[in-house]
Order: structure tokens, then C-alpha cells, then sequence
């Protein structure tokens, strides 16, 4: 009977304090996404099976992001934030590492971003993610009172070039355009002054020029930017996009019933369980379906803001918007490459699409949100308190 108790007190000490409203909005984003993926591959089910090794495996790493999440939420972000160096080096030794040992899947053979762990794939690049927030966070705290200095910005911006330098050796061009956007993202959370945001933007321009002119960008990265402008020359290349967006019309209002979809269930969608995922709310279940997607995503980075803005001090705010700035990046580059305004990069819509690695991660940052939450408000009854 003791046992039971002092059980349920272990548990209890471990949640109090818990940001929950963060916590269950996540939880019902992976909720959806599950249902969505199971969805996906509802037709690829073999005799016997109950679900599919997608919705199994995004199953546990949704349960084990959970625990990590509420386990990490339990040290305080101010250790976390000192620990950057150690952090900084294992993910770009991981990386490092996936370039050399990296897999890629099979309809990207320039992609070497995934490493077989023969479990499972992990793919270092968002746990990168995760790092980056955190030493970045760390620097932009270290030289807050200095932000606009140019003796300043110059080591922010290596600071930013090295995880998108890291990424872009593995040849995932799309990851690195999402740490490009946290970069920017984090610098104005940062207050940096908007005259370098426009000297960045045109230095962007001009390398973007550069290395179009010169087929830096080439291969299928370069037929995918074409196809957006010349659809009809490109039309493999926009295969999956423009059937994507059929699905999606077809839906209507209220969509064509669960399991019911003429596309996904005859799987014409490629990776419609992936980054095509919102292709499936919105002919299944129509544009209040799909609507419902982003509302619950933009409820989830709003919240992760509004702990920013309420932290004790500077770092916490500066990781909570990093963490907003990397969910919304993902948001619209991946929403944003399903209707066709931006090329197929493959970046997940998160904690929606059946993507392992990055479900885990995504827990694994709003642990740190719950952290700044947690501390900020009742430091002393955690189970790690900062001495």
C-alpha cells in the first residue's frame, strides 16, 4: 500500500507544475497526426494487422517523447542552457558522422540524412535543431547587451552557418532552409536591429543568384524550383503536388468521410503519411479538417511565445522562441510546399506527419518549454532544483 503511494507522490512531484494546456495541445496534434497516418496507410495493412509499422513507430515515439518531455521538464533550463558546449559538440559530431555513415531513402539517393539504427531511423538533423536552440539561445543571452554591434553579429552568424553548413553536407537542403529560418527568427526575438534583417535578406538574394547562375543548385533541388514557375514542362516533378492538391479540393467543406478518401486510399499521393499529411485531412475531412491542423499547431506555437514572454529571465525567453520559430517554421514551409506555393523540400508537418525523429525531438524542446514554465513560476517543488 506504501509502495502505491509513495508511487502516485513520485508521479505527482514529476507533473506539478507541468505547463498541461502545452502539454494536452501537443498531445492532441500527435492524436490527430496518428489517426491521419493510420488513414495514410489504412490500405497497406496485410491480413492480420491492426496497424501499420508507420503508426507503430510514431505510437512509441509520441509515448517516449512524453516522458522525455516531462523528465526533462524536471531540470531546470538554466543547467541545460550551461551545458551548451557539451550539447554543440555531440550534435554536430552526430552530423559529422551521418555524412560519412548517413543512409538515404530510396527516392533520394543525394540524401544521406537518416542513420540505421536497425531498429529504427534516426535522423540527426533535428536533434540538431534541438541543440541549436539551445547554445544560440545561450550566445544571444552571453552578448544581449551588445546585440548590435557588428563585432557582435559577425560570430552570431557563423554561430548560424555552421548547423546549416552541417546539413547541407547530407544533402537535405530543406532541413537547412528551416534552420536558416530559426536563425532569422531568433535573431529579431533577439531585438537585433532591422537594418541587418535587410542587408541579410539581400546577401541572401545574391547567394541564392549566385549559386542559381552557376548550378550550385542543381540536380533535383533545381528541378523542383522550375517546376513551381513551368508546371506543365515539370510535370513529374509536380506530381505529388498537384495531386496533393486535388485531394485536398476534393474534400470540400466537410470532406469525403474518415478512411473514405478516393486519393489517399488509393495512394495517390506519394508520402501522404509524411509530408503530404495534410493532403489526407483535407479530403477526408475536408477544409474544416485541414483548418483544425493548423489551428491546433498555431495554438501550440502561440502558447510556447506566451511562456517566452512570462520567463525569469532573458535565456529562457530567448529558447522558448526559438522553439516557437522552429514549429512555425515547419509549419509553413511544409503547408506551403503541399498547395504549391513553395518547391518539395520534405520537411514533416509537426507532430503530424509519420516521422519518428522528429516527434521525439519536438517533445524533447517542449520539454525544455516546460522547464522555463516550470521554474519560472514554482522553482522549489521540482524534482531538480538549481542550486
Amino acid at each position: 500500500m506504501k509502495n502505491k503511494i509513495n508511487s502516485k507522490s513520485n508521479i505527482a512531484t514529476l507533473l506539478k507544475g507541468t505547463d498541461f494546456l502545452t502539454l494536452f495541445s501537443a498531445m492532441l496534434a500527435s492524436a490527430y497526426g496518428l489517426s491521419l497516418v493510420y488513414s495514410a496507410t489504412y490500405t497497406n495493412l496485410k491480413d492480420g494487422q491492426i496497424i501499420t509499422s508507420d503508426v507503430r513507430s510514431m505510437i512509441v515515439s509520441v509515448v517516449g517523447g512524453i516522458i522525455i518531455a516531462v523528465a526533462v521538464s524536471n531540470i531546470d533550463y538554466e543547467i541545460i542552457s550551461k551545458l551548451w558546449p557539451i550539447i554543440a559538440a555531440g550534435c554536430a559530431g552526430l552530423m559529422i558522422f551521418t555524412f560519412f555513415f548517413g543512409v538515404a531513402p530510396s527516392a533520394r539517393q543525394d540524401a544521406r540524412s537518416w542513420l540505421d539504427l536497425k531498429i529504427f531511423y534516426f535522423q540527426p538533423s533535428e536533434l540538431l535543431k534541438v541543440g541549436f536552440i539551445i547554445s544560440f539561445s545561450y550566445h544571444l543571452d552571453l552578448v544581449r547587451d551588445k546585440i548590435n554591434k557588428i563585432k557582435t553579429i559577425i560570430p552570431l552568424v557563423i554561430h548560424g552557418a555552421i548547423p546549416v553548413g552541417l546539413v547541407l553536407l547530407t544533402g537535405d537542403a530543406g532541413s537547412a532552409l528551416i534552420f536558416l529560418m530559426m536563425f532569422i527568427g531568433m535573431l529579431f526575438f533577439a531585438r537585433v536591429n532591422i537594418g541587418y534583417f535587410v542587408a541579410g535578406i539581400c546577401a541572401i538574394i545574391v547567394a541564392f543568384v549566385f549559386a542559381w547562375k552557376f548550378k550550385i543548385i542543381n540536380g533535383i533541388q533545381r528541378t523542383r524550383i522550375l517546376a513551381l514557375f513551368y508546371p506543365e514542362q515539370y510535370k513529374d516533378a509536380m506530381y505529388q503536388q498537384t495531386n496533393g492538391k486535388i485531394a485536398m479540393g476534393s474534400g470540400g467543406l466537410f470532406g469525403q468521410g474518415y478512411l473514405q478518401g478516393d486519393m489517399t486510399q488509393r495512394g495517390m499521393v506519394p508520402e501522404n503519411q509524411n509530408d503530404m499529411i495534410l493532403t489526407v485531412a483535407g479530403e477526408e475531412l475536408g477544409f474544416v479538417g485541414a483548418i483544425a491542423v493548423i489551428c491546433i499547431l498555431g495554438f501550440l506555437v502561440m502558447r510556447v511565445i506566451k511562456c517566452g514572454l512570462s520567463s525569469r529571465d532573458n535565456v529562457g525567453y530567448l529558447m522558448c522562441s526559438g522553439i516557437a520559430v522552429m514549429l512555425f517554421s515547419q509549419v509553413v514551409v511544409n503547408v506551403g510546399m503541399e498547395l504549391s506555393l513553395l518547391p518539395c523540400i520534405g520537411i514533416t508537418l509537426p507532430l503530424f506527419s509519420a516521422g519518428g525523429s522528429s516527434s521525439i525531438c519536438i517533445y524533447l524542446a517542449l520539454g525544455i518549454e516546460f522547464s522555463v514554465y516550470r521554474f519560472s513560476r514554482m522553482p522549489k517543488d521540482t524534482l531538480f532544483y538549481r542550486a
